[in-house]
């Protein structure tokens, strides 16, 4: 499991619940890993007894809820244990481990520590080339445009021994020895250790470092000037940068429990975020090993929820860097197609092309109204026209007439739905498409284009009264209109959005018996399921509840006052953060486990919106 990440716009690092680094991605976030999902390997070699770290006893945190991982590591059998900080250097793209390793007996003692590293650069272990470096006394691997330099050392001394060759290093680190093959290419592993003299119950120090470039040169130049006390340095400077970046947010509670998860829901987000702007749902690479693909997509309704989040938190430079990303995406009819790769090309799909032999948009039409949508509420906000002028002339305007013209008798023509399972006009999806026409329009006003605003709003009023007529049963709206033109009457937790985003307001009549519904219907262990028999990542009997959808329900008590009923469900959400205090996508209903990716920048991004509402009242 991925219990903490780090990021930097460049390089994400997520570390396991061993402590173990285990995904490398870089030099996009999200788009190659370069280990594959395998960890970085530790061992401890003390008195003739070799310790590898599946065997040790392990705490996984954030340091003072910074973006600094702090590692607590227990050998219980040897009387040693370890405390690690994993952080990424301000300037450049290299991740330090600071160690401390205690001795807990009376005597002092000759500790040897080990990392054993199973690259894959470009995300395939076919080709590459690991080399021993005299010069920055480092280890190399690289294979085109991708290198990674590996250096342990302790204050005294740097890599005192290494080893590079084909298989599995694990094996050669009992005896407590490595042989120091020099270079090997291929599928090839490599692993470093350092000494260390412990005095009696203290410690000594190590740093492990691993740097990353495009090229051997730039990456020898980094190597060169890594040492402890570059090292030390770089730990202050990074604690100091993350305490004072945390300190712009907007949160005000005096809660303890809720501001860390609230600190770290901002790290989350920050740090699957791209220096281009893309935004990846989940750099949790299990999936991959499992269905052949994963989350490490940047789908534009979550970027969307997750760019509104640093919006209301306060970090609209952040923001302004996703709209740069976003105003290239849209396709020449104006649409936003299902997902993108982090490098902004087109991402795997299952929506087709074709239904019933004829042609259709392979797309969830919401994806193309939320980022409109998110502009609209970033200008709002600042009221600056140049943060919009570009993505207004090259995403905004023709996306904005794509949804006016994408209609059919008063409603958006039929598209897949926000859970990707199924076609046909969708409550959730009018309801953006008409907050995306009502935020457009101010806009287009603000850029001059009065006549686009005008349409915009015709078309959003028009909308909202057909819909009102068609999307409506029984007092309280439904899922969709399916395929057949019939009413799908499954009681659904995406009907919380024609509230969110303005069609109608929290006190609505037809509002609060949807919200009663989906309360009554969808309510399992005190969280919220997205739809009545939900199958999907189910384990038992009851389907399981998600973050997002619990915190949809917070967010509509909180607008319309009632605090303490929205924070039954915020409460409810952070007791389901792992340990470390990410937050997953979904839980299982009777353990409380997470039940798919870990975290979700979805639910975190949920959990952002909702405490800021909160604070509003």
């Amino acid at each position: 499991m991925r219990v903490a990440s780090l990021g930097n716009g460049n390089l994400l690092v997520n570390v396991d619940e061993k402590g173990r680094i285990i995904d490398l991605y870089y030099p996009y976030v999200g788009m190659e890993n370069q280990t594959s999902g395998e960890p970085v390997r530790m061992a401890v070699f003390s008195e003739g007894v070799t310790s590898i770290d599946d065997e040790w006893k392990v705490d996984v945190g954030y340091l003072d809820s910074t973006n600094m991982i702090e590692v607590k590591q227990n050998l219980e059998k040897m009387k040693l244990s370890l405390l690690t900080y994993y952080f990424l250097d301000n300037e450049e793209n290299t991740l330090y481990a600071l160690i401390k390793v205690f001795n807990g007996t009376n005597k002092k003692r000759d500790v040897k520590l080990f990392f054993i590293n199973n690259f894959n650069l470009y995300s395939s272990p076919f080709g590459d080339t690991g080399f021993y470096d005299p010069i920055t006394q480092s280890v190399i691997h690289y294979k085109a445009k991708r290198y990674i330099g590996v250096k342990l050392f302790s204050t005294s001394s740097f890599t005192e021994e290494y080893q590079i060759s084909k298989g599995d290093l694990m094996y050669d680190v009992y005896d407590g020895k490595l042989d120091g093959g020099t270079i090997a290419n291929g599928d090839v592993n490599s692993a470093v250790a350092v000494n260390l003299t412990i005095d009696a119950g203290s410690f000594s120090k190590a740093y492990f470092t691993l740097a990353f470039s495009r090229e051997l040169e730039e990456l020898r130049r980094i190597l060169r000037k890594v040492n402890f006390a570059q090292v030390e340095t770089s730990f202050t400077l990074s604690y100091m940068f993350w305490k004072n970046w945390l300190s712009k947010s907007s949160f005000k509670f005096n809660d303890d429990k809720l501001r860390k998860l609230y600190n770290i829901s901002l790290l989350t987000v920050r740090n699957h975020m791209d220096a281009r702007g893309s935004m990846i749902a989940s750099s949790d690479y299990s999936f991959v090993k499992v269905y052949a693909d994963s989350y490490q997509y940047c789908w534009p309704r979550d970027c969307a929820y997750g760019a509104y989040a640093l919006e209301v938190s306060g970090y609209r430079d952040l923001v302004n860097r996703h709209l740069k990303f976003a105003e290239c995406l849209p396709s020449s009819e104006g649409f936003l197609y299902h997902k993108y790769n982090p490098d902004g090309t087109l991402a795997s799909s299952w929506h087709p092309w074709v239904m019933d032999g004829k042609p259709i948009y392979p797309i969830q039409e919401d994806e193309t109204a939320l980022p409109i949508w998110l502009m609209g509420a970033h200008f709002k906000n600042g009221e600056d026209i140049d943060e919009i002028e570009k993505p207004y002339k090259k995403f905004v305007k023709g996306s904005m007439k794509f949804l006016m013209d994408y209609m059919e008798e008063g409603l958006p023509r039929p598209s897949f739905d926000l859970w990707e399972e199924r076609y046909g006009v969708h409550t959730f999806t009018v309801a953006t498409v008409y907050g995306a026409l009502q935020n457009g329009a101010i806009m287009a006003r603000a850029m001059g284009d009065e006549v686009l605003a005008e349409d915009a709003i015709e078309v959003a009023t028009s909308l909202k009264e057909v819909a009102m007529k068609k999307m409506v049963y029984n007092g309280r709206f439904i899922r969709r209109i399916d395929e057949k033109g019939e009413k799908d009457l499954i009681v659904d937790a995406s009907m919380y959005a024609p509230y969110f985003f303005g069609m109608v307001k929290p006190d609505d009549p037809v509002m609060m018996k949807t919200i009663q519904e989906i309360e009554g219907k969808l309510n399992v262990n005190g969280g919220i399921i997205r739809y009545e028999n939900d199958f999907y990542q189910r384990r038992k009997k009851q389907p399981n509840p998600w973050i997002i959808t619990t915190l949809w329900v917070a967010e509509y008590y909180a607008d319309l006052g009632k605090i303490d009923k929205a924070m039954e469900y915020i409460n409810w959400a952070s007791r389901k953060a792992i340990a470390s205090g990410l937050l997953p996508e979904q839980i299982d209903p009777e353990t409380d486990e997470p039940t798919s990716v870990t975290p979700l920048v979805w639910s975190h991004a949920e959990y952002i919106i909702a405490i800021n509402k909160v604070m509003k009242v």
